[in-house]
């Protein structure tokens, strides 16, 4: 049992050696003398594995590649299926499109996917004899972040084989349940990492190219003309007579309710000139 300890005690440290890690050790019992070369041990292990991973396979650059550009069109429908009938030519695909309208103009935006060794020559094709508003492209480095990742992914399904391992020799119920713990943490964050990996991934094997092309149409004035003052009088008078009928009907409706009052008031007097009366 004191060797199942231990060995949690290693895949703890290799988790990131934080208080919960302490914590874990506390419950088990394990000695703290033994912390500081297990940790030593733990990450000398996974630099070893790191340093082969690198020299076993050679290190590719990895760039995320994004441009955008602005021009103005004859037609935006005509320039729209222009563009949809160059995508199978060169692997691209619309991720998103909209169409807006103002009084002058109307615009389409288009953002495409598109393979990187295609980017540039899409451009040229989509460039050619069109008077660019805009054009831009950025390229970023990723590199680092993407063989950090993989590395990280690797090395956390190391440490969930571990612990199924350990899992496996455990007896204890407070050991299996705290190696159960430990190896449902160590899932959720390998399928965090394997989700940023995958959109990186994304990113690097499809550059992403925003167009934003126009047309503009001629100013329409609002033919509509406003009534004179002589019509405008008679609507009003008109309108206002309307209203009065409406009042008057309102005011027929309510005949119970005046009938209700002069009852009251007849009752009122009556009993007033009684007791004067009396």
């Amino acid at each position: 049992m004191k060797t199942l300890t231990i060995l949690i005690v290693f895949l703890m440290a290799a988790c990131g050696g934080n208080g919960s890690s302490n914590s874990t050790m506390a419950d088990m019992e394990a000695p703290m003398t033994m912390q500081p070369s297990v940790e030593e041990a733990d990450a000398a292990s996974y630099r070893k594995v790191s340093n082969a991973e690198q020299d076993q396979s050679e290190i590719q650059k990895k760039v995320i590649k994004t441009g955008g550009l602005s021009y103005r069109v004859e037609s935006t429908k005509e320039e729209y299926n222009r563009l949809n009938g160059l995508l199978k030519k060169y692997e691209a695909y619309i991720s998103s499109e909209n169409e807006n309208k103002g009084y002058d103009r109307v615009n389409y935006n288009v953002s495409i996917k598109v393979p990187p060794q295609n980017f540039d020559p899409l451009i040229a094709d989509i460039t050619k004899d069109k008077k660019l508003d805009n054009r831009w492209v950025n390229t970023d480095d990723v590199t680092s972040r993407y063989y950090d990742l993989q590395s990280r992914i690797e090395n956390k399904q190391k440490l969930e084989e571990r612990y199924q391992e350990i899992l496996k020799q455990a007896t204890k119920i407070s050991d299996i349940l705290e190696v159960e713990r430990n190896l449902n943490q160590v899932r959720s964050e390998i399928e965090s990492l394997q989700g940023q990996f995958k959109l990186l991934n994304h990113q690097i094997n499809y550059s992403t190219l925003d167009i934003s092309f126009y047309e503009l149409v001629p100013y329409e004035l609002d033919q509509e003309q406003r009534p004179g003052f002589g019509t405008r009088l008679l609507n009003a008078m008109s309108a206002g007579w309307q209203g009065f009928q409406t009042f008057i009907v309102y005011l027929l409706a309510l005949w119970p309710f005046g009938l209700l009052a002069l009852g009251v008031v007849w009752v009122v007097r009556k009993v007033r000139a009684r007791k004067k009366s009396d």
